[in-house]
């Protein structure tokens, strides 16, 4: 039986361009992936909105990578509650991740009433990981300053690829506590853009409602960005791709990992009887190694 947890889903990321060439986006309705990875890591609802938020800019931000062998990683480390989280993503809408404290909740902030994701991370940084096949993979890291993720996204592509970014994340959590919407977008402005564009642009922003609002009134993340985000500029989805939760663990990548033990320990657990177990943070999927199968790596390390 093979391991490679995919669900394959009606989610939906596109990708696109104004007439103009000068703005292209990003877009992603990522719902029915982020109610999968709620129940495999048991995610808690300021959990699940930290996760949701981060696996939205980390499968639109793999769009991008120009090979399917490419690998992006979002990284937030931090001192908060949640302790950090960890997505990544491929061009193809393969994605992956956990949260290391997948259980954590926070009353609603008190200020603003919403789900309280700032306290939740508390302070610390969001680190980039672009794998692209080279000797050494490219990495950027950034202060996590504003701690709600979209805004540390946008200070991220202005910082470390001085690219001018708007970035919108949401999930949207009904009255049970479900996943009701979860989505995004991106907005990137081109060299040479004209100013009437950006004030354009700017304008549609300012009058934009809630994202995951509109979602749940039954608009899709097209109809959104294109008649909405960058009304008037003649935008047009150049790519659309589906979205999936795949993890690629497996028992035979997992014993290669016990191979770095010490042989002593290993001899031990045969003479106990013992059966070593792995678990894969992304999948929560158990491997058991009985001591035949110890026995075997023993003498693959002879």
């Amino acid at each position: 039986m093979t391991n490679n947890y995919e669900v394959k889903l009606k989610d939906k990321l596109i990708r696109g361009i104004t007439q103009n060439k000068f703005v292209r986006f990003f877009g992603i309705d990522s719902t029915e992936t982020l109610k999968y990875a709620t129940k495999i890591h048991n995610l808690s609802i300021t959990s699940t909105v930290a996760y949701g938020r981060l696996l939205n800019a980390a499968v639109m931000m793999g769009m991008d990578l120009k090979s399917e062998n490419d690998l992006i990683t979002l990284k937030i480390d931090c001192n908060g509650p949640i302790k950090g989280i960890l997505i990544t993503a491929k061009n193809n809408g393969d994605v992956k991740g956990y949260a290391k404290n997948p259980e954590v909740e926070l009353p609603l902030n008190s200020e603003t009433k919403s789900i309280d994701i700032k306290n939740a991370l508390g302070t610390g940084q969001i680190t980039i990981i672009k794998d692209l096949g080279l000797k050494h993979p490219y990495v950027g890291t950034v202060e996590l300053l504003y701690g709600e993720i979209a805004e540390d996204i946008t200070y991220y592509f202005a910082k470390s690829d001085q690219i001018p970014t708007s970035v919108g994340l949401g999930v949207l959590i009904d009255k049970n506590g479900e996943v009701k919407k979860s989505g995004g977008f991106i907005i990137q402005l081109m060299p040479g853009i004209p100013e009437e564009t950006i004030v354009q642009i700017e304008k549609n922003l300012e009058k934009f409602p809630n994202l995951t609002d509109m979602m749940d009134m039954g608009y899709s993340i097209e109809e959104l960005i294109i008649n909405y985000i960058l009304k008037r500029l003649d935008a047009k989805v150049t790519e659309t791709k589906s979205i999936q939760y795949k993890c690629d663990c497996s028992k035979e990548k997992f014993r290669k990992g016990l191979k770095l033990l010490e042989k002593k320990e290993l001899e031990v657990a045969i003479q106990n009887k013992e059966v070593l177990q792995t678990n894969c943070h992304f999948c929560n999927k158990t491997y058991d190694y009985k001591v035949d199968d110890i026995k075997e790596i023993i003498k693959e390390l002879k």
